[in-house]
């Protein structure tokens, strides 16, 4: 440890100065002398030492003012002043100002190796608690960094679950596989064209990705019913938004989307469904998925319809502007889409004209889910 055991003796009498060197070498200290402050200060610039005993009364440089600059320079370096017993005063001055004791003359040997001792005990516990909080600190952010890492692959984990699942879900089902990548890779170009920031980009990726993933909780048999649905069945149809939202609520990270999942199905006109929110309570999120995922429903494959060409369902995107979907939202995607800039529509057979969007959703008596 820099300073162990060493003690600088600061006086401007030699006598009192070659006695102190001369009696704590002989109790086992590293020790060396200086007659004046300013020769301390630079005595200590080219070695540490971990106590200075100090007499207050020096011409040039008293000890009062040694004890400031030593203080501001190297504060774990322990203060002891040596003052006249008239001087008491000044004795409790030093303490103020960070000496750690002082010592009355006449003093004796021992008066001053007991302080010393002291000093150096305090040194040494002030050194190791604040390598102690050095330590510490680094093991703090070192676990935090570990924690956050492990974190992060353990969300990275279930997302990948979580798309897997929906792909499982997809897979099952030849009229909807691949859906939920294309609507986010439409939704992800909508928000390029707003301009959004890379960050809700994502976030509106991941949703698109995970927008259907409550269909998980509903049932196969209607999600591939040929025929209309009846009012019951639309009804269960229609909780699979809802679910989708309690699926991805346990993750902190997927709090941003829950909104954009569970109102992908909310129209501009507050007619949709599960809230019966309106454009003013929509979040944008929502309202870019709802413009993807009915564009693409109207040009896929249904078990209970064959697929609109991309013109037809455009013309039902401007149809709907204003009703269904948020005007600037459906004239970005069409925008969008005549660039060139969203997902391909995929190809399947009897590409027919149709009754709309209404079709896509089909209640019991007009829509069904997409």
């Amino acid at each position: 440890m820099d300073g162990e055991r060493k003690v600088l003796v600061v006086d401007d009498e030699a006598a009192v100065r070659d006695m102190l060197t001369r009696a704590l070498v002989g109790r086992g200290f590293q020790c060396v002398a200086a007659e004046n402050g300013l020769r301390a200060l630079a005595r200590l610039e080219r070695e540490e030492h971990g106590v200075v005993v100090a007499d207050v009364r020096m011409p040039e440089l008293d000890g009062l003012e040694l004890l400031k600059r030593i203080k501001a320079r190297w504060p774990l370096t322990e203060v002891i002043l040596i003052t006249g017993v008239f001087e008491l005063r000044c004795g409790i001055e030093a303490m103020r100002n960070g000496a750690y004791d002082y010592v009355t003359k006449p003093f004796t040997i021992e008066d001053v190796v007991f302080a010393i001792e002291r000093a150096f005990y305090k040194r040494d516990l002030e050194i190791q608690n604040r390598h102690y909080q050095e330590n510490l600190e680094a093991e703090v952010e070192l676990r935090t960094l570990e924690l956050l890492e492990s974190n992060q692959q353990l969300q990275q984990l279930f997302v990948s679950m979580l798309k897997t699942l929906a792909n499982t879900l997809e897979a099952k089902d030849q009229y909807t596989h691949g859906h939920s990548e294309r609507v986010a890779a439409h939704a992800v170009g909508v928000a390029a064209q707003l301009q959004l920031p890379d960050g809700d980009r994502s976030r509106i990726e991941l949703a698109g990705l995970l927008h259907d993933i409550g269909k998980i909780g509903v049932s196969e048999e209607l999600l591939h019913k040929p025929g209309q649905l009846t009012s019951e069945e639309f009804e269960h149809i229609k909780t699979h938004c809802a679910i989708g939202e309690r699926i991805l609520r346990p993750v902190d990270e997927f709090a941003p989307i829950l909104d954009f999942v569970r109102h992908h199905h909310e129209r501009f006109d507050g007619r949709g469904y599960p809230d019966g929110l309106d454009g003013a309570s929509l979040s944008l999120g929502a309202k870019i998925l709802a413009v993807c995922d009915a564009y693409d429903a109207m040009t896929s494959q249904r078990p209970y319809r064959s697929p609109h060409t991309p013109e037809h369902a455009c013309d039902e995107l401007r149809r709907c502007r204003g009703t269904q979907f948020d005007p600037t939202i459906a004239d970005t995607f069409l925008d969008v889409l005549a660039h060139g800039a969203a997902a391909p529509h995929p190809a399947g057979p009897g590409i027919a004209q149709g009754a709309g969007t209404e079709s896509i959703l089909r209640p019991a008596t007009a829509q069904a889910t997409s």
